[in-house]
């Protein structure tokens, strides 16, 4: 890495505190709080990997039919999320802020198939969630994001081949905003210290069709059957709506997409979610053979 922690902080620190006392006090706040949910986020992976490898051995890893690289594979994610929690709290302490703690967690690591499918939606999940933030930084703090979410996306490249499908399964990466992260989030969370920065939608449970079928089945709590509804797909740049009563997964959409419920349908945007009624899930569709 080009850029060192103490580099990357110093400069920020020293851009802010050389900008108008006005300017200072908005921006340095809005640093703060947009890395201080970065760091929510890293502080969630890295404990995930911490009790899914002290659960889950070589062992299981070989009886689950993988090769000995894999589980090494997840040990270096591993230490990238913990590089990652050290490299946030100090940036946010170089700017005078309190880096906020862990929260407690409800990770379902019952079985190794657990372990793997919530690490493939929180490594993909992770990249959208920095793409996302990038908005909300410029600078050297934008470079520091950067330098993260790019190792985001080379785990999750990662992850989904282990799991058979595509590293690379789009031209374009998804931006979400916070509050669509937390959705996703917020269900591997069981209470936080302190107020979570974005309220969650409502949890959406959404599942891939069946063989010959393009139907997505979606369930939350909360829907009313006098309501129109729509779903839309969200992939490689693209936002496609489809009524809910036919949920059609678009035929382009192979890879990862994010699926929400809409009560408009006007297709939603990174800064108008005002129509998102739950969600987004997260679905993994296809194979290497569909590529």
């Amino acid at each position: 890495m080009r850029f060192s922690i103490l580099a990357i902080a110093s400069a920020a620190a020293t851009a802010v505190f050389a900008a108008p006392v006005s300017l200072v006090k908005r921006d340095r706040a809005s640093d703060i709080a947009t890395l201080n949910f970065a760091l929510t986020l890293e502080h969630l992976e890295s404990e995930f990997y911490r009790l899914g490898l002290a659960k889950f051995s070589e062992a299981d890893f070989k009886h689950a039919g993988f090769d000995d690289k894999v589980r090494d594979r997840y040990v270096h994610i591993s230490q990238h999320e913990s590089t990652h929690v050290t490299f946030l709290t100090d940036v946010i302490k170089s700017l005078h802020g309190d880096p906020v703690p862990p929260c407690k967690y409800k990770f379902p690591l019952d079985s190794l198939d657990s372990f793997l499918a919530v690490s493939q939606a929180l490594e993909n999940t992770g990249t959208s969630a920095y793409l996302g933030a990038a908005a909300s930084l410029e600078g050297d703090l934008l470079t520091a994001a950067g330098t993260i979410v790019t190792v985001e996306s080379r785990q999750s490249a990662v992850i989904n081949e282990i799991l058979g499908q595509s590293g690379i399964p789009y031209s374009f990466d998804t931006p979400l905003n916070g509050r669509e992260v937390i959705t996703i989030a917020s269900s591997l969370i069981e209470s936080c210290p302190f107020e979570l920065p974005f309220r969650p939608f409502t949890q959406l449970t959404a599942k891939l069709p069946g063989k010959g079928d393009v139907k997505v089945e979606t369930s939350f709590y909360g829907e009313k059957s006098n309501v129109k509804y729509w779903c839309q797909f969200l992939y490689n740049n693209k936002v496609v709506v489809s009524p809910r009563e036919q949920c059609a997964l678009p035929a382009t959409a192979v890879g990862y997409v994010y699926v929400v419920i809409t009560d408009s349908s006007a297709p939603i945007s990174f800064k108008d979610d005002s129509h998102i009624i739950a969600g987004p899930a997260l679905l993994f569709n296809g194979s290497h053979d569909d590529y």
